[in-house]
């Protein structure tokens, strides 16, 4: 295996695995139910788009890297249509979109796209 793509995920699963503790004591300081499996949900699926997305800019890379941007913005857009097709319907489920909901899915997604955005600049650093 290609040691970026070691190297990218060892670093995300740090980052999101120290954002997932944060999480969580944040419902623990205020004495909230942790939603344990709508985290696990969040931080996975984040975890396995974002290694996804990496590993086909790295294999475009080989190949045609002009069009890694367009890979990276299909990517995103791909994220946004799962959440639609997944998270939503079951934040929804009570008719209102809370706040504990929100931050479930989209602070694992922010995290990850900001990951993302700093290995793609590497990756064309490396490629000049």
């Amino acid at each position: 295996m290609d040691k970026r793509i070691t190297t990218f995920a060892l670093q995300l699963v740090a980052v999101l695995a120290l954002l997932a503790m944060l999480h969580m004591a944040f419902f623990y300081a205020r004495a909230q139910a942790i939603p344990f499996d709508l985290i696990a949900l969040g931080y996975i699926v984040n975890f396995a788009m974002a290694f996804g997305i990496y590993y086909g800019m790295l294999q475009l890379a080989k190949k045609q890297n002009k069009n890694l941007g367009v890979v990276f913005l299909l990517g995103s857009t791909l994220k946004f249509a799962v959440y639609f097709l997944i998270f939503n319907p079951l934040f929804m489920q009570d008719g209102a979109l809370s706040k504990v909901e929100f931050f479930t899915f989209f602070a694992p997604y922010i995290t990850c796209l900001i990951i993302e955005t700093l290995a793609l600049v590497k990756l064309l650093k490396d490629i000049d």
